[in-house]
């Protein structure tokens, strides 16, 4: 009885696995080497950014961008906007203080590791939420981050364990048989 739930148990675990992994690749940061280009300010509401074909329908927000160019690649933009208390729990409070730092790099035409969250998905116009800048003067620096590959770690843990206790128990059913 308990055999014939062993393929949609594995495939359920597959999908879990699989939707998991997507959500910690979206939401823990990550790190990129680039030279800022330019940084602008839009007024936004809930549709996006405000214009003649989108006029203001409800409350509305600032939200920074910042456009970054790495050598040899296409040019990337970065939203910079607060979390706040709310989730993801970056508790970001500081978006003019970083937006006025990427202003003064963009004159200097320094590079700057960014460390941002989100990704850059252009039919949505959906990009990386940047949660801080520093500069660097090594273009090859290191972009590795522990807390992002930690967290992977525990994943692949907590992922590994239990197929490892779904293999067992379907298993021991089949003994029983």
């Amino acid at each position: 009885m308990n055999l014939k739930f062993r393929k949609p148990a594995f495939i359920t675990l597959g999908l879990i696995a699989l939707l998991s992994a997507t959500w910690l690749d979206y939401y823990l940061p990550e790190h990129t080497i680039a030279t800022i280009t330019g940084v602008e300010v839009k007024r936004t509401d809930k549709d996006g950014p405000i214009s003649k074909n989108n006029p203001a329908d409800g409350p509305t927000t600032d939200v920074y961008y910042i456009y970054t160019e790495r050598p040899g690649e296409k040019i990337r933009v970065f939203r910079n906007e607060d979390t706040g208390w709310g989730f993801p729990f970056y508790f970001k409070f500081d978006a003019a203080d970083v937006q006025a730092k990427a202003k003064s790099m963009e004159f200097e035409k320094k590079l700057a590791i960014i460390t941002s969250y989100g990704w850059r998905v252009n039919m949505f116009s959906m990009f990386p939420n940047v949660t801080k800048i520093k500069t660097t003067t090594d273009a090859s620096a290191s972009t590795w981050s522990f807390f992002r590959w930690f967290w992977f770690g525990i994943w692949a843990l907590v992922m590994g364990k239990s197929a490892l206790g779904l293999w067992r128990y379907f298993e021991r059913v089949e003994d029983e048989i």
